[in-house]
């Protein structure tokens, strides 16, 4: 009977790994629109904090930070960049959140229903917390470029959602990485490990000014590890499991 019963929670389990694979590419092909829409460089002309326009938008804490990004009010580029950053934070909202929530979310959901119960519902908690963070960063980004350079509360406001998003995907690659290594397997301890260390890029990029640049390598290279160890769980169900 025992024997005959084990094979339920690996059949059940692959549905949500497939799902997570799906969603998975669905976040990459999103992440390269993203990069093909949004200006290269911030209208002040300078290296943009973190590595793009879109991001340094993301980290302004003062007035003079979003000037970097927007220029002054007659600046000739601002309105294209207002137009952009406007249409690449529509889209986050509306569609990039969901998608990316969801991926991470099946990929818990894989884990509880392979055993893994405890470290998926922290890595749950941690989702539902993102996501939450993420849609009060994106609404005060559309809600400051509406009224530039935004009110002292505004940018307030875009440090806490900024903040905890960034907080809460480094705990997402915590969960996921502890997650690997405690499952087994050579690729699973590889994959671990590299999300621990993402999940450290995250949070050092967030804390130290001129590490900036690590925040999307860390939050790239958990999301890229979640979605190879995906892909091979679909292939084989149980991937280093041990009995």
């Amino acid at each position: 009977m025992t024997p005959s019963a084990q094979p339920m929670p690996a059949d059940r389990s692959r549905g949500a790994w497939l799902l997570c694979v799906l969603l998975g590419v669905g976040v990459v092909a999103l992440l390269v629109w993203f990069a093909a829409i949004v200006p290269s460089q911030t209208c002040s002309r300078q290296q943009p904090r973190g590595g793009s326009a879109f991001l340094a938008y993301q980290l302004a804490r003062t007035t003079a930070d979003i000037e970097a990004v927007f220029g002054q009010q007659d600046d000739p580029c601002r309105a294209a960049m207002v137009a952009a950053l406007d249409l690449a934070n529509k889209v986050d909202l509306i569609v990039f959140i969901a998608v990316y929530s969801g991926f991470f979310a099946s990929f818990f959901l894989a884990l509880k229903r392979s055993g893994s119960v405890g470290i998926a519902r922290i890595g749950f908690v941690a989702v539902v917390f993102t996501l939450l963070c993420d849609v009060l960063e994106t609404s005060v980004q559309l809600y400051i470029t509406s009224s530039l350079p935004g009110s002292a509360m505004s940018l307030v406001l875009l440090t806490i959602g900024n903040t905890g998003k960034f907080l809460g995907l480094g705990v997402i690659g915590v969960c996921a990485g502890a997650a690997m290594l405690a499952r087994g397997g050579l690729f699973g301890r590889l994959a671990g490990a590299a999300c621990l260390a993402g999940a450290l890029m995250v949070v050092v990029g967030l804390n130290y000014f001129p590490a900036e640049f690590a925040l999307p390598k860390g939050n790239a290279l958990i999301g890229l590890m979640i979605l190879i160890y995906a892909a091979l769980a679909t292939l084989r169900p149980t991937p280093g499991r041990r009995s």
